[in-house]
């Protein structure tokens, strides 16, 4: 996948899964699928040691979740230990479902983890930037500065501790390090306030007026409040097709302003992301698959994405469609061969 913008749906369609499922059978296949693209990616980026350390985060966010709802939620039916009750707040028994519980919600969070470590390791600062809106051109100025700060201040710092310890300094205690942090602070103060005085000499404040900004904030307030009308006319049960009209006139006033003041912020770019054919084809599939994945979520169409070991386990459910949706972690592996 070349293009950001395909990376965004392929993000967008793995997302919507991952915050409406609790079924492990389908995170485990997500997860699997993430840690093999990631391992095909990562070779081709030469980060050997990927795998091994998001599979560890992943282990470590497992066992602690689980750790953590065992000892907090005391409910389930298969008893494993039992801690006094006089014991402040893990008193009880640990049940084997509690467990079970805690390590469905770590997997989630692990997922999440891998999913955006792979679009990070996959798209490049410059394309990260650029899927901000040009409404939001000071965020992305601030994100991009921010970025780039941070492997000068690492390489500053390295450079300062290699002199001090040539001048004798060893480092062993935390007073050792105080010639570190007030040169890096100093040094690091410096390169702001010229980056300022630069910007500020470029004319980056010197924009012309906006034009009608009070139509722009009453759009975004009009479209905010249908949002919002639209989710507490579903939770009071109401039709659903209300609701999704609701979502979907929200939807297009915002994208509707955030175009319109987008391009009042005049943007050039140095190399542009080239769209081909593959990418088209791929852009309208992951488009629909996630159109149709929103309409089962809100029509309770898939009900095997809820599962809850309470009170007693059992083995999860699971769908022919739902294990579908899961393989889509599979996909940039898939899409390889056509790069």
């Amino acid at each position: 996948m070349r293009t950001s913008t395909v990376w965004l749906l392929w993000l967008g369609a793995n997302l919507t899964l991952l915050l409406s499922t609790r079924n492990p059978i389908y995170l485990f296949i997500c997860i699997v699928g993430y840690l093999v693209s990631g391992f095909r990616i990562s070779t081709q980026s030469q980060a050997k040691s990927w795998v091994k350390n998001n599979f560890r985060f992943l282990l470590a966010m497992i066992l602690l979740s689980a750790l953590i709802n065992g000892l907090f939620s005391h409910m389930g039916n298969k008893i494993i230990l039992s801690l006094p009750e006089r014991w402040w707040l893990i008193g009880g028994d640990i049940t084997l479902e509690s467990l079970v519980f805690g390590a469905i919600n770590g997997s989630v969070i692990g997922s999440l983890y891998l999913l955006f470590n792979i679009i990070n390791m996959s798209l490049s600062v410059k394309q990260i930037t650029r899927l901000i809106p040009r409404a939001f051109h000071p965020i992305a100025m601030t994100v991009t500065i921010s970025l780039t700060f941070f492997p000068s201040i690492k390489q500053r710092a390295q450079e300062i501790k290699e002199a001090q310890m040539i001048r004798g300094n060893r480092m062993k205690k935390i007073k050792d390090w105080l010639p570190i942090f007030v040169p890096l602070l100093v040094s690091s103060l410096e390169r702001a306030i010229q980056l300022s005085e630069a910007m500020t000499a470029r004319g980056f404040h010197s924009q012309e007026n906006r034009k009608n900004p009070e139509i722009a904030i009453l759009g975004l307030i009009i479209a905010l409040f249908a949002i919002f009308s639209g989710w507490i006319l579903r939770v009071y049960v109401y039709p659903v097709w209300i609701s999704v009209l609701l979502y979907l006139l929200g939807a297009i006033l915002i994208i509707i302003i955030f175009n319109r003041s987008g391009h009042q912020n005049k943007t050039t770019s140095f190399r542009k992301d080239i769209w081909h054919p593959i990418d088209i084809q791929v852009s309208v599939i992951l488009s629909i698959i996630l159109i149709i994945l929103l309409f089962l979520i809100f029509n309770d169409l898939m009900p095997s994405l809820t599962y809850s070991p309470y009170p007693e386990l059992s083995f999860p459910p699971f769908q022919l469609i739902g294990l579908l949706f899961s393989g889509l972690s599979f996909y940039p592996i898939v899409h390889h061969s056509y790069d």
